[in-house]
């Protein structure tokens, strides 16, 4: 009994003496250690940094010592090898062996100073997975369905907690291999998951599924990320400098002809509006010869390219859009049939021709100045291109006012006047500049009507 009693006491006297034990730092070496209740170092002064004692049942202190972080208990024992990056690694170490958990149950990144390459250790700091990745993140998950972030040959993966490979090294961020590991945890979406990648050997870009493993081959100059909602199957990649789309499974929907990813991105739209191939275009250039044509959503060409520039159809569904050949331009049709001949300076007279056909308005309700391209002189055509009146003027400009009093400045023998609808001079020649006679030509037409 007696002793028991002395035993007792004796334990008392040791917790006592632990909970009385004070973080400290030596100012001559400025190391840290513990000190009990009378001053007196408990624990000598030997680690870089330290934190003050924790734990209910079975107390510890996070310490750093030879630059790696570990535990000691209220004996100064480095019970939690120091061989962790962070404190907060040791500390969640050091809860479990306060807990009395499994070793080796969950285990913790670690790095082998030895070669500076990294594993995996339990909370006594041995290697349960050996140091053998250059780079790893803490295990995620509960088990068996729990993994870790490992990278190998500069690519990253995951391990799963027996430190089998589940998830193939092969994407190129950490937070894309996370990605993975969190679909592979839920095991939904195998079918739809799909995230880029680039092949290290070519430096192409393809998609592969949530194992690392490639769905859609390295195949593109650049890419896009299929979206978040597993019902959006498409997605926009690049190939010989231009862009098209894809399902999950590779195959095309539209091809790589468009110029940016954006535009690649708006063709598509027009298939999910559920709207018909043929009542889409899209000005592009041909890869080979660099002339202009109209594509539909899916990239192919409805409208040859033979031109040297195009404008847009109105919202891409409209009847007419307008065309350059031969240095001047022309309207045309959505089935490319041309509604005026290419005799149009300015795309805007063309668009304009064009808008005149579309609403059906009569032939020559609007004429355009234009210059003969074989004998230099300014005529004015009708919205086809056909001369209405001939081209014998040294210079022409549109005409002013509506159908029935217009006047249009012209210019002969050096000299600017205005002209009406026939070709006739109302407002004399005598002008130096077209602004003076047009001037002259609206109060004309202010006044009079045919």
């Amino acid at each position: 009994m007696k002793r028991l009693t002395i035993f007792i006491l004796l334990t008392f006297a040791l917790c006592g003496g632990a909970f009385a034990q004070t973080l400290s730092m030596d100012k001559s070496t400025k190391l840290y250690g513990y000190k009990n209740s009378d001053g007196a170092w408990q624990i000598a002064p030997q680690f870089q940094y330290a934190y003050p004692f924790e734990g209910k049942f079975k107390r510890f202190a996070v310490v750093k010592q030879d630059h790696h972080w570990g535990c000691i208990d209220v004996r100064g024992e480095m019970m939690i090898r120091n061989v962790f990056h962070s404190a907060e690694e040791a500390e969640v170490a050091g809860k479990k062996w306060e807990e009395g958990g499994e070793p080796g149950k969950w285990v913790y990144p670690a790095q082998n100073p030895a070669d500076g390459k990294w594993g995996f250790v339990d909370y006594y700091g041995k290697w349960k997975f050996s140091a053998e990745y250059e780079d790893v993140r803490a295990f995620v998950g509960t088990e068996p369905m729990a993994y870790a972030t490992v990278r190998t040959d500069g690519r990253w993966g995951c391990i799963d907690s027996k430190g089998v490979m589940v998830i193939e090294p092969i994407f190129m961020e950490q937070n894309d291999a996370h990605q993975a590991g969190e679909q592979w945890i839920n095991g939904r979406h195998y079918d739809t998951w799909r995230y880029p990648t680039k092949d290290k050997q070519t430096g192409l870009w393809g998609y592969v599924n949530y194992l690392g493993r490639w769905v859609v081959m390295p195949q593109y100059e650049d890419r896009d990320f299929f979206g978040p909602d597993h019902n959006y199957i498409y997605a926009q990649v690049k190939k010989d400098g231009r862009w098209g789309s894809i399902d999950r499974n590779g195959k095309v929907v539209s091809i790589t002809i468009f110029p940016t990813m954006e535009i690649a991105d708006y063709a598509l739209m027009q298939l999910e509006h559920g709207r018909k191939i043929d009542g889409w275009r899209y000005p592009v250039t041909d890869i080979e010869t660099e002339k202009w044509g109209w594509v539909d959503y899916t990239g192919e060409w409805v409208i040859e390219p033979i031109y040297d520039g195009a404008s847009h159809f109105i919202n891409d569904t409209g009847e007419y859009a307008t065309a350059k050949l031969e240095g001047f331009w022309c309207s045309i049709a959505a089935n490319g049939e041309w509604l005026s001949r290419n005799v149009f300076t300015l795309s805007r007279e063309a668009a304009r021709a064009g808008y005149e056909w579309d609403n059906g308005q009569e032939l020559g309700h609007w004429l355009y100045p234009i210059r003969d391209k074989e004998t230099n002189y300014w005529g004015w055509v009708d919205y086809k291109g056909q001369w209405v009146i001939n081209p014998t003027f040294e210079d022409g400009k549109e005409f002013i006012y509506s159908w029935n009093n217009r006047t249009a400045p012209a210019k002969m023998d050096n000299k600017w006047g205005c002209i009406d609808h026939t070709g006739q001079f109302v407002i004399k020649n005598i002008y130096n500049s077209s602004s003076e006679a047009s001037i002259a030509g609206r109060k004309w037409s202010e006044k009079n009507k045919f």
